[in-house]
């Protein structure tokens, strides 16, 4: 991408991934995780709280400066800027739920902060679908048929897995499969996205953006399923995935304004 055209995509865009940022970027994510273990129980949930607050107002903050950088573009402003809010009312929902949980006792879940955690689903999907039909304006058969079979199969396995667990359609039931089924399908994009970008289309820094969000809904999919079997606790392993992901989002959005 040249300064004056920011829509101009050489073949090949010249970066590579600091695999020692990568490795802090986990490592931190597991310091995170142990600080938690490490905590007393009345201290867990604000530390919790505060910690994922930060993380998710990080992202949203580093892509609307991309957003900004890019808007009078033709796709990036607009994909950065859907990013942008996605984060942002994913950092509502984070205010809201550990508000009701720590603050109101009032059981967050399910409640009104679920309709920001959702929201996150179809700003990531707007993101996703820009850049890959911009630089892939035309899918194949193979792509298509993956973009539908891949959901399908997560919301499948979801679906007889939870409905074996309450015995029936409750709502718990019909709850989480709306959940599940916005994750597998940002899910399904985000591995397109990965398997179109490796190959040098859109370089390291959108792969590395593209992994991050991979990795967000993998543990958002993780985390309904524990919560059909009630498993699900601020100590467990998959916070460590958020984690990894708002850092590797990070990285790759830092990339992004220093390579172009």
């Amino acid at each position: 991408m040249q300064p004056g055209n920011p829509d101009v995509v050489p073949a090949r865009l010249k970066s590579s991934v600091d695999y020692l940022i990568i490795a802090l970027i986990v490592g931190a994510a597991i310091s995170v995780q142990l600080l938690f273990i490490s905590l007393p129980e009345d201290d867990l949930g604000p530390t919790v709280f505060v910690a994922s607050l930060i993380s998710s107002a990080a992202v949203s903050a580093a892509s609307f400066v991309i957003a900004k950088r890019y808007w009078g573009t033709h796709i990036f402003g607009k994909a950065y800027l859907a990013f942008a809010l996605g984060y942002l009312c994913y950092f509502v929902a984070e205010v809201l739920y550990y508000s009701f949980d720590l603050y109101l006792g009032i059981e967050p879940y399910p409640s009104v902060a679920d309709i920001f955690f959702f929201a996150l689903y179809p700003f990531s999907l707007i993101h996703l679908i820009l850049n890959i039909h911009f630089f892939c304006p035309k899918l194949s058969l193979k792509q298509k048929t993956w973009l539908i079979a891949f959901p399908a199969l997560v919301l499948t396995l979801y679906a007889y897995t939870s409905f074996l667990e309450f015995e029936e359609p409750n709502f718990d039931f019909y709850y989480g499969i709306i959940f599940v089924l916005g994750a597998s399908v940002v899910l399904s994009y985000a591995i397109l996205g990965a398997s179109i970008f490796r190959k040098g289309v859109l370089g390291v820094a959108w792969l590395l953006l593209v992994v991050g969000i991979l990795v967000s809904t993998v543990g958002d999919v993780w985390y309904y399923y524990l919560e059909v079997f009630e498993e699900y606790s601020d100590l467990h392993p998959v916070n460590v995935m958020w984690f990894v992901s708002d850092f590797l989002i990070i990285y790759a959005l830092a990339k992004h304004r220093k390579i172009f």
